[in-house]
């Protein structure tokens, strides 16, 4: 059995292969030699099972597939938000490298579903509006848009994709992890460089500037003790802890409702002019970006057309 499986097999016990399996997962990714010390794997069960089902949670929560394709854009609120142009989908699609993956590995496939990121972005521009039989000049509107559409996770079924989104929802706090433990890294490393500055100046201080310089350079020895100290393996289990158990602290999504009208204009409820209520979902520090997240069905993609798209994209991708 492969570690994805390991890991989303649920008739497992909770304690059995699909935990071990994700901490051993977690661990490797932040330092392998982690599992060669005293308390592994035992100290990492609480802090990667809670981080985990917090991931499963994230991804459920996301709501059921939408639907991707020019059908779908002329009748569907929410798809017809998401992009610019009924052509932008195909284009959107055809430049995803999970995408071309997977068609690799799934050649006859037709149908997929997969986690769709974007940036959404809000504008303030001058328009123009119709109040009653008067057409209105430069009035002020927001314009809601979205870039950068990304696909990942592209599976088979539904089951499979969410899986999939789970354990890179799960890799992202894994990260979290080992940025708190690059950080101490790269702050040893400046402590290092501001010790030797000190001691460089300490060598052709005068005698009244030298007890300024030695306590200063009492100081930053301390500190890097410290440090040094922090970065020992047996304390990066507490890095773990400091996300993995606080998983809401360091990604979470959140619901954002609004009102948009068929021009991707933000109108108020109760508006003369309103159009179609919609909820984006918004994953929050997922990496230095937020990101509009929703899970989607995609078929009938293997035309002539879209597949020389497809073809073209991945060789400019491969140059």
């Amino acid at each position: 059995m492969g570690l994805f499986e390991q890991l989303f097999d649920h008739g497992q016990e909770k304690d059995g292969s699909e935990l071990l399996s994700a901490i051993e997962r977690a661990v490797s990714k932040v330092e392998p030699l982690l599992k060669h010390i005293g308390g592994y794997p035992g100290r990492y069960r609480k802090p990667v099972a809670t981080a985990l089902e917090y991931s499963r949670s994230l991804v459920a929560s996301v709501p059921s597939p939408v639907v991707i394709n020019r059908e779908s854009y002329a009748r569907d609120a929410f798809v017809h938000a998401l992009f610019p142009s009924v052509d932008y989908i195909t284009d959107a699609l055809s430049t995803s490298r999970a995408l071309q993956d997977y068609y690799r590995e799934f050649p006859e496939s037709d149908e997929l579903y997969a986690l769709m990121g974007m940036r959404r972005f809000e504008k303030t521009m001058l328009g123009m509006e119709l109040s009653g039989e008067m057409v209105q000049r430069d009035v002020v509107q927001k314009v809601v848009y979205f870039t950068s559409h990304t696909i990942e996770n592209p599976a088979p079924t539904e089951k499979q994709a969410r899986d999939q989104a789970t354990l890179s929802f799960f890799d992202s706090l894994v990260n979290k992890v080992k940025k708190r433990v690059e950080a101490r890294k790269q702050n040893k490393y400046l402590q290092l460089q501001e010790k030797d500055s000190l001691m460089a100046r300490l060598r052709v201080a005068d005698a009244q500037a030298r007890p300024a310089l030695e306590q200063e350079l009492s100081e930053m020895i301390a500190r890097i003790q410290s440090t040094t100290s922090s970065l020992e393996l047996r304390n990066y289990a507490e890095d773990f802890e400091a996300v993995m158990l606080n998983p809401e602290k360091h990604l979470r999504l959140v619901q954002i409702p609004m009102v948009l009208d068929n021009m991707g204009i933000r109108r108020e409820i109760g508006d003369s002019n309103s159009g179609e209520a919609v909820v984006f979902n918004e994953l929050i520090d997922f990496d230095r970006r937020n990101w509009t997240v929703t899970m989607v069905y995609c078929n009938n993609m293997q035309s002539e057309s879209f597949a020389t798209r497809l073809e073209n994209a991945y060789r400019q991708l491969a140059l």
